[in-house]
């Protein structure tokens, strides 16, 4: 029994994984991005100030250097800038602490793709009621809880 719950968890989860990278990487070829640039986009376009390439990667749940990879590939495209770390980050020596932020065709960039992401989730989640989604975030946030502390 635990191995088939153990199969069915992963199994979906994986699933739902695979999913939202295939759209991700679809509707973001759209706008001529990769699906790897959507959450740096959405997060700096929703932030209440700046955020730095180490915010991104603790939001993301991403390794640094993946985040930079992405930042330096969008800041190519004239999609962010990157601004000077302050003087306190420069003597700690993090490189990851300038502040990214979103350029005007970032921003245009940005809005475009809210708008695909309203789309998509709002086709994705069409026959699941109001409170049948916040339990279910309610119970996937617990999952992680869990599985955090594992």
């Amino acid at each position: 029994m635990a191995n088939e719950r153990f199969e069915n968890f992963v199994g979906v989860i994986y699933a739902l994984n695979k999913e939202v990278g295939r759209i991700k990487t679809q509707k973001m070829a759209s706008l001529g991005l990769r699906g790897t640039d959507t959450m740096i986009l959405y997060y700096l376009a929703h932030a209440d100030g700046d955020l730095a390439e180490a915010d991104l990667a603790r939001l993301m749940r991403q390794d640094r250097a993946a985040v930079t990879r992405i930042v330096s590939r969008l800041e190519a495209q004239g999609l962010v800038e990157r601004g000077h770390a302050s003087e306190d980050a420069k003597v700690r020596g993090s490189r990851y602490r300038a502040p990214v932020t979103l350029t005007a065709a970032g921003r245009k960039a940005a809005l475009e793709m809210d708008q695909i992401i309203n789309d998509v989730v709002a086709e994705a989640s069409a026959d699941i009621g109001p409170e049948e989604r916040e339990r279910m975030y309610t119970w996937l946030t617990q999952v992680l809880g869990s599985l955090e502390r594992i």
